[in-house]
């Protein structure tokens, strides 16, 4: 499948066929079937296939497990090997679930853990802005918009529209093509002096409650520091959580197969 988030779901979305399916792992096995390679041959472990599941700037394909039964159905007749689904970012909790259910033992997330990030960081900016006068302020979505319209290469060919759809692909698409640019010089000085400024001038819990709330609930539980990278970090880490509940729950639901006892795994793309 291409990279999720490059390209509209208004055309709809191919789950993989079990054909399709059959005729890659044919393919595999062949190429492997040479006395070097063999044995690499039995620690292949997955296949990257599309179960329908999939995000474009602005919009979420949910899973749907009827759609993909036959290809579900096709696994269980295979040995050792588990799916790998692909662009499984921003699905419900109980998508994945269903997802690890049906043999999709790995599941590929990337943009919507940065997605995460920024909206962290964003809400970062927003209680600096409530706290300090404006010159001493980070101005990080400012920073992260001028990096962008500045060097356009990573999202000039991936998003279309006038001036103000642009800017707003540019911070808040579900594709997230501002993830490319947080290295650069510009950026990594706006985020130390956002995380500087915050770390002298703590959130005030209003301000906190406003902006993260559920980082608030959890630092008025004490089980989170009012710092600002263990509120970012808590951010990324309540999305990725709903995968680790997924993951850990890859025996429930009807189907066996013959790798149901294989751990589910978690693939970062």
């Amino acid at each position: 499948p291409v990279p999720g988030g490059e390209a509209s779901l208004a055309g709809g979305l191919q789950v993989t066929t079990p054909a399709a399916a059959a005729q890659t792992l044919e393919i595999h096995r062949q190429a492997f079937d040479t006395p070097h390679l063999r044995d690499a041959w039995q620690r292949v472990i997955a296949m990257v296939v599309q179960p329908g599941v999939d995000f474009d700037h602005s919009s979420v394909h949910d899973y749907d497990p009827a759609a993909a039964d036959a290809l579900a159905a096709f696994l269980e007749r295979q040995p050792r090997i588990v799916f790998e689904a692909h662009s499984t970012d921003y699905q419900r909790e109980s998508g994945l679930h269903a997802l690890v259910r049906d043999h999709f033992a790995i599941l590929k997330v990337g943009p919507a853990a940065t997605f995460a990030y920024r909206e962290a960081l964003f809400a970062l900016a927003a209680i600096e802005a409530e706290l300090l006068p404006a010159a001493q302020c980070s101005r990080l979505p400012q920073v992260l918009e001028e990096v962008m319209t500045a060097q356009p290469r990573h999202w000039q060919a991936h998003y279309h529209g006038d001036a103000d759809t642009l800017r707003r692909l540019r911070a808040f698409a579900f594709s997230d093509r501002c993830r490319y640019y947080w290295g650069e010089p510009a950026l990594r000085e706006a985020v130390r002096t956002l995380f500087a400024n915050l770390e002298r001038h703590a959130p005030p819990l209003p301000l906190l409650s406003q902006y993260l709330p559920e980082q608030f609930r959890a630092v008025r539980e004490g089980s989170l520091a009012n710092t600002p990278d263990a509120l970012v970090r808590h951010r990324i880490g309540l999305c990725l959580d709903a995968y680790a509940r997924a993951c850990a729950a890859n025996s429930a639901g009807p189907r066996r197969h013959n790798a149901s006892s294989a751990p589910a795994n978690l693939a970062n793309g």
